[in-house]
């Protein structure tokens, strides 16, 4: 059985669309050209993400999971097809909705073959924890991929019973969204650190092997007349999730500063492609301080420069606003974590 390449819709596609879930808007959208463009796009590929994902509960039959995700997974699987049904409706009622025309260009298209194969080879390869956390992670993209295209397709829905619907279909993605998450950070937590990867490696010879500390130096993004800096701690790598503290600061709206907590899982696959020079994908979640802390995902990709070295693409929404920083990273030895540690803690 094909598994289906909505797994792993790229991570940069959902980081596109820029607003948070939200209530469609009382007055319909103008109809302009690039409105109607939208709409017709986002329909198309929301009903083609949640026909596929309405069988993502198949994957039973070639790997079995725990109840836990069995359920979850089942549940996906039904939300997936009531949406895609739901939308099929539109398309009858309205002829204008073409739901076989998805409008990418071929790169992306062929792009996002690549990876559905790769993934699909990935998924095949395992059992176990490594196949339930790698599944995990995959509906992780698509979840949220599906909650942003669903409401991007309301907000430029005319009609209003449909803006609604659409709407209620994003709310129930988010949902299951956060529910994965959750689950999948429980896994991790408990898991052992060699769980997700694909396959044994041989040992690494790098920093990372010897002791996985990894150093990202601050970054700043543009912020109106303003800027704000991500600066980060030392992270230290347990259980495939380096984790350490952050800090944002917001010039001159200091009001908006935040610190927290930060976790970002990397598996030992997606650790070796960094140690082979390669580019690889990785997800995680920043907590604010306090009793009343909110959690946010996280995507990033790590491009190395060389074993030691390379640039961090990493970016999440903060309400309405996609925020984007590219900071360098580099990770430590044994020899120099106590000095790199002094270091950070100081410019801290």
């Amino acid at each position: 059985m094909k598994i289906p390449p909505s797994f792993i819709l790229l991570v940069a596609m959902a980081a596109g669309f820029l607003s948070g879930c939200q209530s469609p808007r009382a007055d319909p959208p103008a109809k302009r050209p690039e409105a109607q463009t939208t709409r017709n796009n986002g329909y198309s590929l929301l009903h083609q993400l949640l026909e596929e994902q309405k069988d993502v509960s198949l994957l039973r039959f070639i790997r079995p999971e725990r109840d836990d995700v069995k359920q979850l997974v089942k549940k996906i699987a039904r939300t997936s097809a009531a949406g895609a049904k739901l939308i099929e409706e539109f398309a009858r009622d309205d002829a204008s909705i073409n739901l076989d025309y998805i409008g990418l260009p071929p790169g992306e298209l062929a792009a996002r073959k690549a990876i559905g194969d790769a993934k699909q080879k990935e998924l095949l390869s395992q059992s176990g924890d490594t196949f339930e956390l790698t599944l995990l992670l995959t509906q992780t993209d698509a979840l949220s991929y599906g909650w942003h295209l669903a409401e991007i397709t309301g907000q430029n829905e005319p009609d209003a019973q449909r803006a609604r619907a659409l709407a209620g279909i994003g709310e129930d993605m988010k949902t299951l969204y956060q529910q994965v998450f959750t689950l999948l950070r429980t896994k991790m937590e408990s898991a052992p650190t060699h769980v997700i990867g694909t396959q044994p490696t041989a040992p690494l010879t790098n920093a990372a092997s010897a002791n996985p500390v990894f150093m990202i130096e601050s970054s700043f993004m543009p912020i109106g007349s303003g800027k704000a800096t991500l600066i980060i701690g030392m992270l230290q790598r347990t259980n495939g999730v380096y984790s350490g503290e952050y800090r944002i600061k917001v010039f001159p709206y200091f009001f908006k500063n935040e610190n927290g907590r930060l976790a970002i899982i990397v598996s030992d696959a997606s650790l070796a492609r960094i140690n082979q020079g390669k580019v690889a994908a990785i997800v995680g979640s920043a907590t604010t301080s306090g009793s009343g802390g909110k959690t946010r995902h996280i995507d990033a990709t790590a491009t190395p420069v060389d074993m030691n070295h390379g640039k961090l693409k990493l970016w999440f929404m903060a309400g309405n606003r996609k925020m984007t920083f590219e900071p360098a990273y580099h990770l430590v030895t044994k020899e120099t974590k106590t000095a790199m540690a002094q270091t950070a803690a100081i410019a801290f």
